[in-house]
């Protein structure tokens, strides 16, 4: 079978031709790399839609994004395009745990300091809230980096359910870590 030009073929941004493309990838490790090497490019707009076709791909078949997971921790800070970043950590939010210890550390990092920074944009900022608490789930010795951030942080957010949501994140934070404290 000859290889797809994904840039020819993700031509519209529809959700039909994406979840076609998708299921044309399928469990083909070789296409699934090519398309997400498209979404690094950062050109948009076809980055953004190889991204999301990358998406999809890691729904129906998880196991095609753990062999690039360290690739995608270390390229994360880099991404330009604010599309391509969101989508990446909306797979992350899925797959948080990465296998490599300096990946790892350079992710929980970079999440922090997007929480942090009023730069970000909301979504980015609950993406970062969703994998850390997965990340707190293995290592709960960050909860409280995490409680920390979070007090400094939720009263800078313009969104008032985001801060809604830290706020009510610290609460259960707090509460777990006195439960766990205690044993």
């Amino acid at each position: 079978m000859e290889t797809p030009d994904f840039s020819s073929v993700l031509s519209d941004s529809s959700r039909s031709l994406a979840d076609y493309t998708a299921a044309m990838i399928g469990t083909d490790e070789t296409l699934f790399r090519k398309v997400l090497e498209l979404a690094y490019q950062q050109k948009s707009p076809i980055s953004m839609r190889a991204a999301r076709v990358a998406d999809f791909c890691c729904e129906r078949h998880p196991e095609l994004i753990r062999p690039y997971l360290v690739d995608l921790v270390k390229n994360l800070p880099e991404l330009k395009d604010m599309s391509v970043k969101r989508v990446f950590m909306h797979i992350l939010i899925r797959h948080s745990w990465v296998e490599d210890d300096e990946a790892m550390g350079r992710l929980v990092d970079t999440l922090f300091k997007w929480m942090m920074d009023d730069a970000q944009a909301v979504a980015i900022k609950v993406y970062a809230i969703a994998i850390l608490e997965n990340i707190i789930k293995v290592v709960p010795d960050l909860k409280g980096e995490m409680i920390v951030v979070l007090e400094e942080a939720v009263p800078n957010w313009e969104s008032s359910a985001l801060q809604y949501r830290g706020r009510k994140l610290i609460k259960r934070l707090r509460k777990g870590k006195r439960t766990h404290e205690v044993e």
